[in-house]
């Protein structure tokens, strides 16, 4: 640059390109690394709850109201993809339920009727099934048939596959905290003469139903009764069961929001199907410890899909599902675009300076 101005000697010198610190405007690096600092925290906070990441990495449907969740299963189908097994795989099944409902008028009556011959399977308390029902239920029922004494989980699986196995709808129910930790499982099933959803708890051997004596509840139905203090009546078995009325009271009133499973397929836990395209791994990935060998299934098989009516469930207890991953999501951007900026401002080699001359002086006044 030369300039020159009332006979004054010209300045002389060359502009050094400045190179400034920009995230959004003008910062300063200690500005960058705060956020950066600030974002890494709230991502480790999230991330260290194992349960965050759990509710994370299941397909998750929030639908508006009960009214969605009640929907037919044909209706769930085409809105949500529900999934069950195909009743002609479990015809072996079938020659074992047929039988056993025969001449029994009523959907919740031939429900207890499998129940109680799944209760009629146990000759003892002692010895119960490790296995979860990520085992499937040809493996379960060989199980039970054993003697074994089974669970809420693998018996409420047992139940929906013979019912499913005389062409029937069933989905499981898992009744959980608001921030999802779930602490008991259970299943809905079609009523085709009433056309509706009921509820069965396998642990309680029965169900609930309205003042007719007739009417069965829904999950939705039993919970409604329950919170305003109705009257509740239940038609169970009076031997076979593990929980008594004022036990199952007790965990629906601890767990008190639940989610509908949509993939009630539940041949893809057999073991030539789970894994999915790691299936050759199974041996090795079947022995993961829990909660792991779900996780990879989930990730690479038949994935698990649940549906909840919106704000029962809290991720963090601060976020619907959608929210939870846009925050995560949005943390993880700032994360890089922090991480990315300061490498670059603090890898860029510092300008040359050239040394200051005489004609760089400005002339003295």
């Amino acid at each position: 640059m030369t300039a020159a101005r009332d006979n004054e000697p010209p300045l002389t010198g060359r502009w050094q390109t400045a190179h400034p610190f920009v995230w959004g405007g003008h910062v300063s690096p200690q500005f960058v690394l705060l956020m950066l600092i600030l974002h890494g925290v709230g991502f480790g906070w999230f991330m260290s709850d194992w349960n965050h990441i759990r509710m994370l990495l299941y397909s998750f449907h929030e639908v508006a109201s009960e009214r969605d969740v009640n929907a037919p299963p044909e209706a769930l189908d085409a809105q949500y993809d529900y999934l069950e097994d195909p009743p002609d795989r479990l015809r072996h099944f079938r020659v074992i339920a047929e039988p056993l409902v025969a001449g029994i008028p009523s959907a919740p009556d031939r429900a207890r009727a499998l129940a109680d011959y799944i209760y009629s399977l146990r000759t003892t308390e002692d010895i119960w099934i490790d296995e979860d029902l990520r085992f499937g239920p040809d493996f379960l029922f060989d199980r039970m048939r054993e003697g074994r004494a089974a669970n809420c989980g693998q018996m409420s699986t047992i139940l929906a596959t013979l019912w499913r196995s005389m062409g029937g709808h069933s989905r499981a129910v898992r009744w959980a905290t608001h921030t999802g930790v779930i602490g008991h499982y259970a299943i809905e099933l079609w009523d085709p003469e009433r056309a509706r959803w009921f509820y069965y708890d396998m642990n309680l051997n029965g169900y609930a139903h309205d003042d007719d004596g007739e009417t069965a509840l829904s999950v939705a139905g039993l919970r409604s009764n329950l919170l305003t203090g109705e009257d509740l009546h239940f038609t169970a078995n009076p031997t076979r069961h593990d929980y008594t009325l004022d036990d199952l009271m007790a965990t629906v009133r601890q767990f008190s929001a639940e989610t509908y499973v949509l993939n009630n397929d539940y041949l893809h836990w057999a073991e030539d199907r789970r894994f999915g395209l790691l299936n050759r791994f199974y041996p090795a990935l079947a022995a993961l410890p829990h909660p792991y060998d779900r996780i990879v299934d989930n990730l690479t098989g038949g994935r698990d899909r649940r549906m909840v009516v919106q704000g029962r469930l809290l991720v963090a207890g601060l976020f619907s599902f959608q929210g939870a991953r846009f925050f995560v999501g949005y943390l993880v951007f700032v994360i890089v675009a922090c991480a990315v900026t300061l490498r670059r401002t603090w890898s860029r080699p510092r300008a040359n300076r050239i040394p200051p001359t005489a004609g760089d002086r400005p002339p003295s006044r």
